[in-house]
């Protein structure tokens, strides 16, 4: 079963880590005099603090999600799994799983008992999927959780684990942004109201509906690519 998938995240918020990152933060290697590290870290030390917390938002490891978008291959809107700041993200984990689960059962095959004989696997489809799903694997790992379905990690295989829009255009060594896509292929802009890097800074603003909206917006810019894609990738589609 095809679905389509899209992640917001969002910086660390845990005080260790936060601790661990300026505690961390040192001026350039050409700093040396004690009078001077002290003036830089006056000066830029809490710029450079923010700019490394800002990176912990790629990083599965520290980050955190605070949205994920799905849909199937239909004409159905996208569904988006959205977490109120301050909510637990095993939450918002534990609705992905559920979400998937119950999509996936619709197609099991069973026996003449009604007893499940297989299910109906999911095949995620992202954008830069490598970042998507790698990011969510991390963070299953992190909160020790186990997802009901196999969810591709680092060591998945490309068009044979899951689909990457990005990967099935630019090749293994190119890429290319959702944007640029969408623009190549004459698709709506999904870009046009914001980016990602300001989806986090709309939820910590409460705007849960701006979020919902955008995601839903890469969730169906990936669909739409794909369609476009798949005559070209025969089996692989």
């Amino acid at each position: 079963m095809q679905i389509f998938l899209d992640i917001e995240t969002a910086p660390t918020e845990d005080a260790d880590t936060l601790a661990a990152i300026r505690a961390g933060i040192r001026p350039p290697a050409s700093y040396k005099k004690p009078e001077s590290i002290a003036a830089w870290h006056a000066a830029e030390g809490e710029a450079a603090a923010l700019e490394a917390i800002g990176r912990t938002a790629l990083d599965g490891g520290a980050g955190q999600v605070i949205a994920i978008g799905l849909a199937l291959d239909n004409d159905r809107p996208p569904v988006v799994l959205l977490r109120k700041d301050g909510e637990a993200e095993t939450e918002l984990l534990r609705q992905f799983f559920e979400t998937v689960e119950g999509w996936t059962a619709g197609g099991a095959v069973a026996d003449a008992q009604g007893r499940t004989l297989w299910p109906d696997a999911p095949f995620f489809i992202a954008h830069n999927a490598a970042f998507d799903l790698g990011f969510l694997w991390r963070r299953c790992i992190v909160h020790g959780l186990r997802p009901p379905f196999a969810l591709p990690g680092p060591s998945a295989r490309p068009g044979k684990d899951y689909g990457c829009s990005m990967m099935a255009w630019a090749g293994y060594r190119e890429r290319i942004s959702l944007q640029a896509l969408c623009r190549a292929l004459a698709l709506p802009d999904p870009k046009a109201e914001g980016s990602g890097a300001q989806a986090w800074q709309w939820w910590k603003a409460g705007d849960l509906e701006r979020v919902a909206t955008y995601c839903a917006g890469d969730v169906q810019a990936v669909r739409a690519i794909w369609h476009r894609l798949a005559p070209m990738m025969g089996a692989a589609a």
